[in-house]
């Protein structure tokens, strides 16, 4: 018979063993994955806000890390940055506190199933006892939660007071009200600072999926604006990983991303950019552009995306009804080999050049019989003339053009 110190001493081991498991990085990716779902699906605040999902992720990993790292030492709570950066920006969109409550409620039923699954009785070593270990994890496991909520609510109910007081909170709930619709007001420049008269260009700057570092938006954004051409811009801080801008210009701009798209990559950033808008609604029209730009972003390749670029691709969507249309349209040509990609990138290029031979093959820097060649060859893989459903085929090729072939999946 096993005494009592002897159990005491075997679950300890056991737990060891299994924190230094579930610390292997594909173990954590898993967990992440399926805490994560179970949120997204049961809070709808969070699952429509694609840089609070970024938060959660972050929040998510950083915490189980932390608890694991210390499940076989004395108990002693380190609140991770991650996790207080997702109460941060729970309160800075003026989200109820229930919301991060229930963020915990339902990771606390998604970590003790996941314990349970892994003390199953045919899992643990001979003459383990599977009672008393799962306790051990159940009790250690409901103490770090209830620790961390408590301390939580603090840096969420600290924040809200901030956002309440004073100039910052006239600021954002101006910013906020521009944006849902409210007629511009002389009283609205001036909480700004900023002349809604001239020409607005919005941009949406945010961390990449993965980029945890901490990060200077204001000083980045200014640098970038700088770099375009661009005044220095009105800003508002929207979450620990997004910041949303404007800038004012007497002029219409034309930014070129391509100029600032090296140090917005090296930064780990995604710069996502509005049409340039004038009138009254223009500040909010913009915004909006960026926003959905930024959508495309969190998908597709590359650091920036200028809404006049990706506007048709935006108004289509990513659901499986445009997925379908690509495929249906474009079936023939959905190869990966680098004779398929220049039959795309060939009828594309045509598209947009009005069908006309001699401006695409100075577009593709080919002669003009080559396209034509390349033209033939399109045209028997689909069946038909390109002339006969251009429309459809320019709307699905530019779709491929910014996701991949790997958006498709």
């Amino acid at each position: 018979m096993t005494s009592r110190p002897e159990a005491i001493a075997a679950i300890d081991g056991w737990v060891q063993e299994f924190a230094e498991a579930a610390l292997n990085p594909v173990q954590v990716d898993e967990f992440v994955r399926s805490v994560d779902e179970e949120i997204i699906a049961a809070i709808p605040e969070i699952a429509g806000d694609p840089a609070l999902i970024e938060d959660l992720h972050a929040s998510t990993r950083a915490h189980w890390r932390s608890f694991l790292v210390g499940l076989s030492d004395e108990f002693r709570l380190t609140l991770p940055p991650a996790a207080i950066a997702l109460s941060l920006s729970i309160a800075r969109r003026h989200l109820d506190i229930n919301v991060l409550l229930k963020v915990y409620r339902v990771a606390n039923k998604s970590v003790f199933r996941y314990l349970t699954e892994r003390t199953r009785a045919d899992g643990l070593p001979a003459g383990l006892p599977r009672d008393e270990t799962l306790i051990t994890l159940w009790l250690r496991a409901e103490r770090w939660i209830d620790e961390s909520i408590e301390q939580l609510i603090d840096h969420y109910t600290g924040e809200r007071a901030l956002l309440a007081e004073g100039a910052h909170a006239r600021r954002a709930e101006t910013i906020e009200s521009l944006i849902s619709g409210v007629d511009v007001t002389a009283t609205a420049e001036q909480v700004l600072g900023h002349k809604l008269g001239l020409w607005q260009t919005a941009f949406v700057l945010s961390a990449s999926p993965g980029n945890e570092a901490d990060v200077a938006f204001f000083d980045i954004a200014v640098q970038l604006c700088q770099q375009l051409g661009l005044p220095r811009p009105l800003t508002h801080l929207t979450g620990s990983r997004e910041l949303w801008g404007w800038a004012a210009t007497p002029d219409e701009p034309t930014p070129e991303l391509d100029e600032v798209a090296d140090t917005v990559a090296d930064l780990g950033l995604h710069l996502a950019v509005g049409r340039p808008c004038h009138g009254p609604a223009a500040f909010r029209t913009s915004h909006l552009q960026a926003v959905a730009a930024q959508r495309i972003g969190l998908r597709a390749a590359g650091p920036c995306h200028d809404y006049r670029h990706v506007e048709l691709v935006s108004l289509l969507g990513d659901g499986e009804l445009a997925r379908d249309m690509v495929r249906r349209v474009l079936g023939p040509l959905l190869g990966r080999s680098k004779g398929e990609e220049a039959l795309r990138a060939t009828a594309l290029a045509y598209l947009r050049s009005g069908q006309n031979v001699d401006a695409t093959a100075e577009v593709l820097f080919v002669h003009p019989n080559t396209v034509r060649y390349r033209v033939g060859r399109i045209e028997d893989q689909l069946g038909g003339r390109i002339a006969h459903r251009a429309a459809v085929l320019e709307a699905s090729l530019t779709w491929l053009d910014v996701y991949g072939p790997s958006g498709l999946a």
